[in-house]
């Protein structure tokens, strides 16, 4: 079984070539699925990681992808964020390799139904 919370620590200082944010983001029904699919991340109800702030993640092979809300389950990474609704990121930081990255943000800006606003470091989480 792949160990998210392993990976990240070991692939922590790789990770960080480019980076990315978004501001409140819901996707098209399915769209976050798709992200993760063009960008070879195994389709997975994410891991809740406890570090600071929590966040749900999910990594690839180059990319890391951290959100408020889990937009595949609805599921809030805090009581305090978002209504814990599906296809709802809320909050939204990627980092990687700067290819990966300039892929996951064509590929966010294709699905999503909605973004607040966006910046080229992970200003909203």
């Amino acid at each position: 079984m792949f160990d998210l919370k392993r990976f990240l620590t070991e692939h922590r200082t790789i990770l960080r070539e480019a980076e990315h944010g978004f501001d409140l983001t819901s996707f098209k029904p399915g769209g976050f699925q798709k992200v993760l699919q063009g960008l070879g991340i195994p389709v997975s109800q994410g891991t809740l990681v406890q570090s600071g702030s929590p966040v749900w993640a999910w990594a690839g092979p180059g990319i890391q992808i951290m959100t408020g809300n889990n937009p595949i389950t609805g599921e809030r990474s805090s009581r305090t964020i978002g209504n814990g609704e599906k296809d709802y990121a809320s909050y939204m930081g990627l980092e990687g390799d700067a290819a990966k990255v300039k892929q996951a943000v064509a590929l966010i800006k294709k699905h999503a139904d909605e973004i607040k606003d966006e910046s080229d470091t992970r200003d909203f989480i």
